[in-house]
């Protein structure tokens, strides 16, 4: 029932138990000064329980069992030294009897290496705690009081006396300590952080204000000052107040998981984001014109580290691109790496599909469309904190992996600095790479780390077999048939109309407008809208997605809240930006407006002059009116008259003289067709006046 070295607790006091034997127990107190072991019978310690007096408990020594002091260092030398001069009395169990262990100690003292006092406080530190030589260990880590601040009474500066300098000091009151806690927290422990040395000044300048009668060699020293600032302040809340927030955040705080340990499987999260590439790209036609740097989009699964989907171009990051990688990411890519030149199968690309979750940035998921990708396909979507690239860290790592495989070789690429130093280089001009070219290298790049490149700091979870290596296709092989958070299907037509953006449009008898252009479809004439009669009733407001990159045709949802389209293509009225792009029509647009409020400033200058000549003309002609002695009756009688002598008068201005014989011509005009060919221009043009209908046949 009992061991040697139990601890317990009888009658609020510890006991700890030195000797088993039958019967009979030997313990010691160890709230005691003066305790000596004792011997007790077994009977008496079950008496005890039975009574609940006493009880076990935990033994407050256990944590000199981790002790290890370096060989050679003081604490070891003390208890070697310790452990030799109780060696003669603890050698055997009749120490614990008091006539034999009084006749060892006196043994002991005899030799000369230690007192009576100093055996017994030796034995009883040794009985007390735990019987073993890390008993005899000084409590080293109880003095000095490591981080607490010293007391002392008087007004003297506590320490070593200076030894240069005139002065004796000063004593670090609170007061003073109020005036070093200022300081550092203004000067030290900020986004600007300074110098000790220039804090301390500051500090001193503000101590003259509170404390201008005392001396400049007896004011607080900038050691006292570095002393409470390492006392007081310690390193993690130093780094935390001088950095700012976000890069705390994403670079400097502690890590406590993984983002593979929060994804269930393949298509259990995919994180999105978009880099500008660190190169300049030419014209694939022209390849003497410098393009710019290109915008790289990746979307990569969690789970597997494979790259699902992928755009490159040179289109600004944002939504509308955003949702053409998310495409991208859940169809099939044979189709897409054919129109690259690069045969691939099924297999070596297996992502397809919608996953669970997206995890993006807040620029590209802040549309009022994203709720259509949640509502419509069941995906959660996960937005990422301001200026956090490292809640997206595996999609932030692939830019880095990506870039480097073409870096070391390809010319154009950004390094340096971008103000140039006189004389270098620069990088631009070095540009050679043509956009398709660039595309082509990261699809192979892409293609290589899904289907070859071993993950070597990949976190593999503990059922994950050790015959499956970490290679993302691998990965993706195994979650498929193991884990849950599969892939969901998904109709490859309804996925990219129902992630174009919408816009609201109106309807009116000239058909479907949007952003100023005119579009119609065989359903809106089949529905009548475009009858001119006031008795059609037509819709005040419907939506319409549309693709960026085609402004020829757009697509009409006619009731609301459901999916169902309507395909309406782009009018003769708006035939103007057939073949562009919005993105081309909203500058061609902006272009005709820049012009319009000009043409409008000259317009309103003539338009001024035009009134004034009105104006001024119409004051003449009151001014010149005559008077009238006919009556008014008469002269509305002589209107008809009046007229018709006006009329001849203006005929009469308008008779040509006869001409002479005309000359004959110098040489005779052969036809080159026949003369019953009519080259005049027809009376009027039939397509004007077929029927809508009619001419759709």
């Amino acid at each position: 029932m009992w061991q040697i070295n139990d601890v317990v607790k009888f009658d609020e006091k510890l006991y700890r138990i030195l000797r088993v034997s039958t019967g009979e127990i030997v313990w010691i107190c160890l709230d005691s000064d003066k305790a000596q072991p004792e011997y007790v019978s077994e009977l008496s310690l079950s008496e005890f329980i039975d009574e609940t007096r006493l009880f076990r408990h935990e033994d407050p020594f256990a944590a000199t069992n981790l002790e290890e002091p370096s060989v050679g260092s003081v604490a070891f030398k003390k208890r070697e030294q310790g452990l030799q001069i109780i060696a003669p009395i603890i050698a055997d169990e009749f120490c614990f009897s008091p006539k034999i262990r009084a006749q060892r100690v006196e043994q002991v003292r005899q030799s000369g290496i230690a007192s009576i006092a100093t055996i017994y406080k030796l034995l009883r530190r040794y009985w007390q705690r735990g019987q073993k030589p890390n008993a005899l260990l000084p409590d080293y880590n109880k003095s000095g009081a490591p981080g607490k601040s010293r007391s002392a009474s008087g007004s003297k500066k506590i320490g070593r006396a200076r030894q240069y300098g005139d002065g004796e000091g000063m004593k670090v009151t609170p007061d003073i300590e109020r005036l070093f806690r200022i300081s550092i927290e203004k000067h030290i422990l900020s986004k600007d952080a300074e110098k000790t040395t220039v804090a301390y000044r500051r500090f001193s300048d503000l101590f003259e204000q509170y404390f201008p009668d005392i001396s400049i060699e007896n004011r607080p020293t900038i050691r006292q000052f570095r002393y409470f600032y390492d006392r007081e302040y310690k390193q993690p809340q130093r780094l935390i107040a001088r950095t700012n927030p976000g890069i705390y955040k994403k670079d400097i705080r502690p890590l406590s998981g993984t983002a593979t340990a929060h994804a269930l499987g393949p298509g259990s999260r995919y994180e999105i984001d978009a880099t500008i590439a660190d190169i300049y790209l030419v014209d694939d036609i022209d390849r003497s014109k410098i393009l710019g740097r290109p915008t790289v989009y990746v979307v990569i699964d969690v789970f597997s580290r494979m790259i699902a989907g992928f755009y490159i171009g040179f289109d600004d990051p944002s939504y509308v691109i955003a949702m053409q990688a998310v495409v991208n990411a859940c169809i099939d890519k044979t189709e897409i790496c054919a129109q690259l030149g690069i045969d691939i199968s099924r297999d070596e690309w297996p992502c397809i599909g919608l996953p669970d979750v997206i995890l993006a940035d807040r620029g590209e998921m802040m549309s009022h469309q994203v709720d259509s990708l949640i509502s419509g396909f069941n995906i959660r979507v996960e937005v990422a904190p301001p200026r956090r690239g490292d809640a997206k860290g595996i999609v932030e790592s692939s830019f880095r992996a990506l870039q480097a495989e073409f870096k070391p070789y390809a010319p154009g690429v950004v390094a340096g600095n971008r103000i140039k130093k006189h004389g270098e280089r620069d990088y631009r001009l070095d540009a050679v790479l043509p956009i398709t070219d660039f595309t082509q290298i990261i699809l192979r790049t892409i293609l290589f780390r899904n289907n070859y490149h071993v993950l070597d700091k990949y976190d593999r979870a503990e059922d994950l077999p050790a015959d499956v290596p970490s290679i993302p296709r691998e990965l993706w092989n195994w979650g498929i048939q193991h884990r849950v958070g599969s892939l969901r299907q998904v109709d490859a037509l309804q996925l990219p109309i129902a992630l174009l953006p919408r816009q609201k449009v109106t309807v009116s008898q000239y058909g479907v407008t949007m952003f100023g252009l005119i579009y119609s479809g065989a359903e809106i004439l089949r529905e009548g809208w475009l009858h001119r009669s006031p008795d059609i009733n037509r819709p005040a407001s419907l939506e319409a997605a549309y693709d960026p990159n085609c402004a020829d045709k757009i697509y009409l949802f006619p009731q609301t809240g459901s999916r169902v389209y309507w395909e309406c293509l782009i009018t003769e009225r708006s035939r103007q930006f057939r073949g562009l792009t919005f993105w081309q029509v909203w500058e061609i647009q902006a272009l005709e407006k820049q012009h319009k409020a000009n043409a409008k400033f000259k317009e309103d200058v003539k338009r001024r002059e035009l009134d004034a000549f009105i104006k001024e003309k119409i004051t003449s002609a009151k001014i010149q009116a005559p008077a009238h002695p006919e009556s008014n009756r008469q002269r509305i009688q002589k209107i008809k008259a009046n007229k018709k002598e006006a009329r001849d008068a203006e005929r009469q201005r308008r008779v040509r003289p006869a001409t002479t014989q005309p000359t004959k011509p110098l040489a005779s005009v052969i036809p080159l067709k026949a003369a019953d060919d009519d080259y005049s221009l027809p009376s009027f043009v039939p397509s004007l006046f077929e029927d809508g209908e009619d001419s759709k046949q």
